[in-house]
């Protein structure tokens, strides 16, 4: 390649990087999406201290939570741009169904280690929808709940 070519491959690059920067640098609703991942997780740390203390019949309750905080994301992303949305709701449904997964197990299956191993599955779904929003709106799964804060 000339020399005088490079500048012009590196602004063409460049220039695709801006225009192919995801859509989630400028959502529309930021502190929404920020709750509703925040009560993703904690209700998927609540699913486990569940399991951990062997309460499973608390289990079915924390899946309907969790769905609730889903809900939550759908409402929060309800602007966004269509193929956005698409891979979002993709993945959040992935995410419901391996916490179904797990509500389901707790009335059949009184073991923890598999009922923590179908946790483990969740938690790694769950965090696939986190993965399309910035850094800033992840919250931290190994953080404690806020004092004051709705466990909802």
């Amino acid at each position: 390649m000339k020399p005088r070519r490079i500048p012009a491959v590196l602004a063409t690059i460049g220039i695709a990087l801006l225009v192919a920067s995801p859509v989630v640098a400028q959502l529309k609703s930021p502190d929404d999406v920020k709750t509703a991942l925040r009560l993703l997780v904690q209700v998927s740390n609540d699913f486990k201290r569940q399991i951990t203390a062997k309460n499973f019949a608390r289990i079915p309750h924390e899946y309907m939570e969790y769905t609730e905080a889903a809900d939550a994301l759908h409402s929060a992303i309800k602007g966004e741009p269509a193929d956005f949305k698409a891979k979002v709701e993709t993945r959040l449904k992935a995410a419901v169904e391996a916490a179904k997964k797990v509500s389901d197990m707790s009335a059949n299956t009184p073991d923890a280690d598999k009922l923590m191993a179908e946790h483990d599955k969740a938690v790694t779904a769950m965090n696939a929808v986190f993965e399309l929003f910035p850094a800033d709106l992840r919250p931290d799964p190994n953080a404690p709940p806020r004092r004051g804060a709705p466990k909802n």
